[in-house]
């Protein structure tokens, strides 16, 4: 984020404000840097701050060199003393400048040497001067001494007695209690990112790393996790949002944000929430004009043209034994990406004399989007006419584990990034232009699977079982009773045609691969 010039911030999130005095009038000053804190940890409230004081003191700056201040410098070199410094003094008769010898002591004060009541006065005169000149901004109040705490314990008594009195109970709010194992929120932070490392994907945990971390030098590394509040998110949000990020990334930042929460409160270092008050949750939602724009923006569907043109046996042929399965897969299945590349043998299976596909978080390697994401879905007749389980069945005769067995497992971008690539030349070699708003890409097939399903009625309820997408809650009976993969393959088969000749292609494409 940019910062307001002469703004900076603190290991503890506090901002400061810093200001290189001008050297003609540092010895006036006595310091070559003047540094403030301004008080609080949110970037609007601190960059107002810096804009005013940087303000007044070119205003401070500008009226000395207007009243011709002669600046005395120091002679003497020892620490221990007295420092000369020029004090402007306006009289009846006109301007007058006087040179005092001014000394700093240890503490902080000062001492003012003056020859004589009169001298006295005029020095006193000087130094009233220069006080109405220091802006009420930089003279921080003297903070309260802090009102005693009444006792816990007899406050509750007295509640209770006065409860009984009107024949009724008084409810007392305890503060909120802190956790069994208090922690720093910057180590708080590293523990977390160290327990997902394992089941994370490397690109993932650098993107969560950054938002973790972010939040926790937004906040200071060192405050205790415990005493941080939803507001503190919220300036952090607003922090990000003034810094130019858009609001999906804000989104994304915000959800691992909560992830973060919700391990803090098992792992002891913050205090139990309801299930709907986590702090990080509720600080950005989209606005229908953002929605609008994202849309216009994002991945475009196919057209049945389009469609027939990538799947063309003459167009995939140019593809790579894999990238053709992965391409065909994405067609039938809605899938995304990720999910096409991290299919495991043992992802297929027969569920009621049906093969079907899962997909799936529980293998090496294997990660979901979201709950809703993980599901087993019959495998379309089309893929089944193309040979997709005869090439299963042998590859577990060769000892394979994957569908795609030449696929890393611990590949930076996921398991899915090469099939992502490959269609991105395949789409261009096909000659298929890019669209005016948004792109096309593998999501595209996802896009196109859920759109030709829509124009064809089926169900919403069938279509985000099969996708992955998540349902309200009112429609949640559609996974369960009697409904299974049969009944789905019934519901679902027919409205994912394409008009493509499925035999021609397995024979001239798919055979034997």
């Amino acid at each position: 984020m940019r910062l307001a010039h002469h703004l900076l911030r603190h290991a503890s999130g506090v901002f400061h404000f810093r200001l290189v005095v001008p050297k003609d009038l540092q010895g006036l000053f006595g310091v070559r840097i003047i540094k403030r804190s301004l008080r609080t940890r949110d970037p609007s409230v601190a960059r107002l701050g810096a804009y005013t004081l940087g303000a007044h003191y070119a205003q401070i700056f500008a009226n000395i060199r207007r009243k011709g201040a002669g600046m005395a410098r120091d002679s003497d070199e020892g620490h221990d003393k007295p420092r000369k410094r020029a004090v402007v003094l306006r009289t009846g008769g006109g301007p007058e400048i006087v040179d005092y010898a001014c000394k700093i002591n240890a503490d902080g004060s000062a001492s003012i040497e003056a020859t004589g009541p009169e001298d006295h006065a005029r020095a006193m005169e000087a130094l009233a001067e220069m006080e109405k000149a220091v802006p009420a901004f930089l003279r921080a109040p003297p903070r309260p001494a802090p009102e005693p705490r009444p006792d816990e314990g007899a406050l509750r008594s007295v509640l209770e007695t006065l409860g009984a009195s009107l024949n009724r109970s008084l409810p007392v709010h305890a503060a909120s209690p802190v956790p069994s194992r208090p922690r720093a929120i910057g180590k708080a932070a590293d523990a977390w990112l160290k327990s997902i490392e394992a089941d994370t994907l490397k690109k993932t945990l650098i993107i969560k790393a950054a938002a973790i971390n972010g939040f926790a030098q937004h906040v200071g590394t060192k405050t205790m996790l415990h005493e941080v509040q939803r507001e503190d998110v919220h300036a952090w949000v607003e922090a990000l949002r003034t810094s130019g990020l858009q609001t999906p990334t804000l989104i994304n930042k915000t959800s691992y944000l909560r992830g973060f929460f919700n391990w803090a409160v098992s792992a002891g270092a913050y205090p139990k929430f309801p299930k709907d008050e986590n702090p990080a949750a509720g600080h950005v939602v989209y606005r229908k004009q953002e929605k609008k724009k994202r849309r216009a923006f994002g991945f475009k569907a196919f057209t049945l043209e389009q469609i027939q043109a990538l799947y063309a046996p003459d167009a995939l042929a140019t593809l790579s034994e894999g990238a053709r399965w992965g391409a065909v897969i994405g067609l039938y299945t809605g899938a995304r990406v990720s999910e096409v590349g991290q299919l495991a043998l043992v992802d297929f299976t027969t569920v009621d004399g049906v093969p079907c596909m899962t997909i799936t978080d529980e293998g090496e390697g294997q990660s979901v989007k979201n709950e809703p994401s993980l599901r087993t879905i019959p495998i379309h007749p089309d893929l089944l006419t193309l040979g997709l389980m005869e090439r299963v069945e042998r590859l577990r005769k060769q000892g394979q584990k994957n569908l795609f067995p030449k696929i890393k497992v611990g590949s930076v971008n996921g398991r899915g990034d090469w099939l992502s690539k490959a269609f991105g030349r395949h789409i261009e070699a096909v000659g298929i232009a890019k669209p005016d708003k948004g792109k096309y890409g593998f999501h595209s097939l996802r896009k196109t699977a859920a759109q030709t399903m829509k124009a064809a009625k089926v169900p919403l309820e069938w279509r985000c079982a099969y996708m992955g997408h998540d349902l309200d809650e009112e429609h949640v009976e559609i996974y369960s009773g009697e409904y299974g993969p049969r009944e789905m393959r019934e519901v679902v088969a027919p409205g994912l045609d394409w008009g493509l000749n499925v035999q021609h292609i397995y024979t001239s494409i798919f055979a034997g691969s």
